[in-house]
């Protein structure tokens, strides 16, 4: 075995020796090498031509155990999956799995005595991807799983990130704002962490951990918490599962006007300055507090005063005392939201 073999070179010895068709995949199943098919069938045709496997496929391999076998593995025609009788071998670098080489066999024509030229070739294939022959595709591989998982709900993605990412079984996902080094990077400034069933990881932008195949939901809930601090939301942590009230403007429907939760925000909103549309939310948020808003504003009591007195005048809500200050506070609350999607 030369430093200069690679998985083509192995796939060609093989099946010229054998006289059968030779195909190396990585661990999430897209095709890497093949030799000359002489022989096809549908799954061989879909894994070539279209780079992957069906979920029918995957099923098939997931029965029968594939992906923890530690030595050749002969595997039955599957009817139903239109997969004909083959020898697989799971390829392992370090205990882990890195792809797989796959001999088709439909005549059965293929003993025991096979074993050993499946064997060193299973060798030479390990050596060549465990030199690092192929980073550039992995990256290109997670990269297309990631879109895709971000797109929606893909049971047959979170599968194939899984054996690329050699996660565990059963692994979640969360998304924070900033870039972790154990993290994959997604648009916005946004990164995804896998973790384990437990804990998790506490205060991530998104909340508690997802299943995998949400990572589209995990992505949606980590862009409105940003949305909301971006808002003015004052949380204890930026965190989903620290909006508590803020939920309700977050998850608003898209057609919802906040001048139909109270019509005073479009006044506020109408004015030539902001000073009085400020002074309203911070007000609020400062849970009423005159010296607190003073404070914060920069303002003597006697401007805030006037500044109060003509919020309920344009609006005729007493932001002190009066019953209507809550559907107020939400009307702002949605507005200062819509208006920082933009940000």
């Amino acid at each position: 075995m030369g430093s200069g073999d690679t998985l083509q070179a192995v796939v060609d010895s093989l099946a010229e020796r054998l006289e059968f068709s030779v195909l190396i995949e990585d661990a999430s199943f897209h095709a890497l090498s093949w030799s000359v098919q002489t022989e096809v069938d549908d799954v061989r045709l879909h894994n070539i031509l279209r780079r992957g496997v069906s979920a029918a496929t995957l099923d098939v391999i997931d029965r029968l155990g594939l992906a923890h076998a530690t030595a050749p593995v002969r595997t039955p025609a599957v009817p139903e999956a239109s997969m004909e009788q083959r020898w697989c071998v799971p390829l392992r670098v370090a205990e882990h799995l890195v792809g797989y080489l796959w001999v088709l066999d439909p005549q059965d024509r293929a003993g025991p005595d096979t074993l050993p030229a499946l064997a060193a070739a299973a060798d030479r294939a390990i050596h060549v991807i465990a030199s690092g022959a192929a980073p550039e595709d992995d990256d290109r591989q997670l990269r297309d799983l990631l879109g895709r998982l971000e797109r929606g709900p893909d049971d047959e993605a979170a599968r194939r990130l899984t054996i690329l990412a050699r996660l565990p079984d059963g692994a979640l996902i969360v998304v924070d704002e900033h870039a972790r080094r154990d993290g994959w990077p997604l648009p916005g400034g946004l990164t995804a962490h896998p973790v384990g069933p437990g804990p998790g990881h506490p205060g991530a932008t998104s909340g508690p951990p997802l299943p995998l195949v949400e990572l589209h939901e995990a992505v949606r809930r980590a862009r409105l918490t940003l949305q909301a601090l971006r808002a003015g939301a004052l949380l204890t942590r930026p965190s989903w599962d620290c909006l508590h009230g803020w939920r309700m403007v977050v998850e608003a429907p898209p057609g919802l006007d906040p001048a139909e939760i109270h019509p005073g925000v479009a006044e506020l909103h109408r004015q030539k300055t902001p000073d009085l549309l400020i002074t309203a939310r911070t007000f609020m948020d400062l849970g009423g507090d005159v010296q607190a808003t003073a404070h914060v504003l920069h303002l003597h009591r006697t401007m805030l005063y006037y500044r109060l007195d003509r919020i309920k005048a344009l609006t005729s809500v007493d932001l002190r005392t009066g019953p209507d200050r809550h559907d107020l506070e939400l009307a702002l609350r949605l507005a200062a939201f819509r208006d920082a999607a933009a940000g």
